[in-house]
């Protein structure tokens, strides 16, 4: 059997992942074609230990999306390892309301990595953490 590095071409790492960063695209969303790229057991883990389940996670979406409704993702670049992509991006938006702060109608941008495990064609494991503080501090004005 082939080495997974040899299987995972950037072409088709990019053709998996756009999908899923398509949710965070307001004028892209596709919610079938989104969640038809993560193995049903899919977890994206929060912290080292805590995740939400590929059956949570819309409702959680849905909910971001509500608070910031222009929100969208940028890949700046992702790089392969074997059966791991990693992306850094920016993530933007104007909250429509209360959103970490007080609402103020400004917008933020920043820097999100994610390290996504892939088998069998589909993302299994996301791990992944944002500069929530930048954005507190861009929405605070401080910034």
């Amino acid at each position: 059997m082939k080495d997974l590095a040899e299987k995972l071409t950037h072409e088709k790492a990019r053709k998996l992942i756009e999908p899923f960063y398509d949710l965070f695209r307001a004028e892209k969303r596709d919610w079938e074609k989104g969640m038809a790229v993560l193995a049903d057991d899919w977890k994206a883990y929060y912290t080292n230990d805590k995740f939400r389940t590929k059956k949570d996670t819309r409702g959680f979406l849905d909910g971001l999306f509500n608070l910031v409704p222009d929100i969208n993702v940028e890949i700046i670049e992702f790089f392969i390892d074997g059966d791991v992509i990693s992306v850094r991006s920016e993530l933007t938006g104007t909250p429509a309301g209360d959103f970490l702060v007080q609402h103020s109608g400004r917008k933020f941008s920043i820097m999100t990595i994610d390290i996504h495990k892939v088998k069998d064609g589909k993302i299994v494991e996301l791990y992944h953490a944002e500069d929530w503080q930048t954005a507190i501090r861009q929405l605070s004005g401080e910034e």
